[in-house]
């Protein structure tokens, strides 16, 4: 830098204007409106915290009572007894919800074939996901979304697949899905996998009126599940889609 440009740069003490001489040439009453305003931004930034503070913990308390309440209710229903009417004297009168032909077997009564046969064909990654298949889940959305909402491509798990069952809530609605997927991973975190592969295939539909392999075995094949051979695993797992029109005993017109 030059000489010259200095000095034209160059202010003298005398003439420079300190901090305070500037402040105090505002006149009280801007400095005490510029402090209000300031206090009152504070307020209104600490009132927007403590809002959005309570709404996260509110929901996170609603959220777990939710969550409590669909495991106990979902482990109560997965015992798939039906409701008994007693008298006075404790003696049964009648069995309620008893109309479907349903037979519940435990898991060390279904052939390894069985299982493996389902979770081929419903749900290849079953014993890794955590209730949710991302990539079927993502391949499903964006065939939703390219197809405008008359997409057929399934993105359920088994485990979203038994929470259907047990709701009974088949709506076709984003929302319907989104508490599926909750609902599906608040299973996987108290049933094991063998747990939820042994209830799906206890309540299942199999065919008019039938639910559950065991009745499955028996009517397809005269025999109980625990007796199927590979062959007719693979056909009870392939039918899974659409039993009634696989029935090789019904006519097809």
């Amino acid at each position: 830098m030059s000489r010259k440009k200095e000095e034209e740069e160059y202010i003298p003490k005398a003439f420079q204007k300190s901090k305070k001489q500037e402040d105090k040439q505002i006149p009280k009453k801007k400095r005490k409106g510029k402090k209000k305003k300031t206090a009152k931004k504070k307020k209104l930034k600490k009132i927007v915290l403590s809002v959005i503070l309570l709404a996260v913990v509110g929901i996170g308390i609603s959220l777990g009572i939710s969550a409590a309440t669909w495991k106990k209710l979902a482990k109560e229903m997965l015992l798939n007894q039906n409701s008994v009417v007693i008298d006075t004297d404790k003696k049964e009168i009648a069995k309620l919800g008893c109309e479907r032909n349903n037979e519940v077997i435990p898991a060390s009564s279904m052939p390894q074939n069985l299982k493996n046969a389902y979770v081929a064909i419903e749900d290849e990654r079953f014993y890794t996901h955590g209730g949710i298949d991302i990539k079927r889940t993502g391949g499903a959305i964006v065939s939703y979304i390219t197809h405008f909402g008359k997409s057929s491509y399934g993105g359920s798990t088994i485990t979203q697949q038994l929470v259907k069952n047990l709701t009974g809530d088949s709506t076709d609605s984003i929302t319907r899905k989104v508490k599926e997927w909750w609902k599906a991973w608040q299973l996987e975190t108290c049933l094991s996998k063998e747990e939820i592969l042994s209830s799906y295939l206890n309540i299942i539909y199999i065919g008019p009126n039938m639910y559950g392999v065991e009745v499955g075995a028996k009517y397809y094949f005269n025999k109980s599940a625990e007796d199927l051979n590979l062959e007719e695993c693979a056909f009870l797992a392939g039918i899974n889609h659409s039993p009634n029109s696989y029935n090789p005993f019904e006519r097809k017109r």
